[in-house]
Order: structure tokens, then sequence, then C-alpha cells
């Protein structure tokens, strides 16, 4: 389904299944795919919304809805909500208007907005962008030539417990590797339940200190 995506598009796909698994939702719907998009693409981000990292303000949002619950346990291949299956097919579209081999974030980004009435679409709309404006800024400077760099942002020092639990979520999970580079899969999967249970830990943390943009790199 993903052959044409570009690799950055890939990995907002990944990484909006990650965050739909990090509130509890059964499916992967319209404001994990903003989030993966605005977290994987800030360039996008900045472009369009003048910061790198409004991914914060969609999660602030998402937690004013009360769309988060328990993370999902184990593995898990969450389906694509209806919603989020016309965007993908709207993203398709919108690359073909733009005589696009490949899908790239700013298709996703399209799609989005052609979705009107869905939460990602809204969050845009509050934030002034538009459809039809956002696809003539496309026409006229296509992503990949504006102009991109990576952005760092300055953080303070991570409290104390904070880096120890962060060590200790790295160190089960090169466990983990281990054990399936081993071929110990029953091993694998022991080491795999004690990271989501330090993983667990490590995300209260986060929420605890404030660090949200932590929750969802």
């Amino acid at each position: 389904m993903f052959e044409r995506y570009t690799e950055t598009a890939k990995r907002v796909m990944v990484s909006s299944k990650h965050k739909a698994s990090l509130v509890g939702s059964p499916e992967i719907d319209t404001e994990h795919l903003l989030l993966g998009l605005l977290s994987k693409d800030q360039g996008l981000a900045r472009r369009f919304l003048a910061s790198p990292w409004a991914a914060d303000s969609v999660w602030r949002k998402i937690e004013q809805s009360g769309k988060i619950g328990e993370p999902l346990k184990g593995p898990c291949d969450l389906p694509l909500s209806g919603r989020c299956k016309r965007v993908l097919a709207y993203a398709a579209d919108e690359a073909g208007r733009l005589s696009n081999k490949h899908i790239g974030t700013e298709h996703i980004l399209l799609g989005i907005l052609r979705e009107q009435k869905c939460f990602a679409a809204e969050f845009l709309h509050e934030r002034g962008v538009r459809l039809a404006s956002a696809r003539e800024e496309l026409k006229r400077t296509p992503h990949e030539y504006s102009a991109s760099q990576e952005f760092v942002r300055e953080r303070e020092p991570l409290p104390e417990d904070v880096v120890d639990q962060q060590n200790r979520v790295n160190a089960v999970f090169q466990s983990v590797r281990d054990a399936v580079a081993q071929g110990d899969f029953a091993k694998a999967r022991k080491y795999s339940d004690e990271e989501r249970i330090e993983r667990d830990k490590l995300r209260s943390l986060y929420q605890q200190y404030g660090l949200l943009d932590w929750l969802y790199e």
C-alpha cells in the first residue's frame, strides 16, 4: 500500500501507529496521523504552521479532548480509521494533481485538509491552514525544493530520575534485540514484557514533568 511513499512519509505512518498505541486507540485516526506528520517532518510544520514543534499543540489538544486512554500492551497491528483511509486516498490524488510520482508528507497534509470534518483538519483550520492556499503554495514551491533545515531544540537538563529510567528502557530494549539475534524468542518475549513496563514508567515521568515533546520522539 505504501510503495509510492517517500521514506519520510513511511516514517510518518509508523509514527502514527505508535502514537495511536500510546493513547490506547483501537485504530489510527487523523489526530495520530497529524502528530506523526508534524513530528517527522518539522520542515513542513515550520512551513505551514510557523513552528517546527507544532506537534506539541496537537498533543495538548488531544489531551484536552479526552482522547487518551491506557497505552496498548504488546505488539498490535492497528487498522486505519475510515477517515484516515480517505485522507490517504486524497493524498494519492493530490500527488497526481501535482504531477508527483511519489506520495510525500505534503500530500498527506493536503489529504488531511480535504477530510474537512475531522480532528486534524479542524486543528489546521484553527491555525489558518486551508486547502486551496496550501495547494497553491506547493504548486509554486514543491516541498522537496523549499528551504529546509534540521531543527534542534535546546533543552534544559533532564531530571535525574528521567535519565535513569531512559537508561533502563534502553538497556532492556537492547536485551530484547540480543535475545532475538540469538534466536531465543522466549527470552525476547520476557524482555519485551519488561520493556513495556519500563516504558510505561518513563511515560508517566514525562507527563509528571510536562515533557510533552519527549512522548512522541
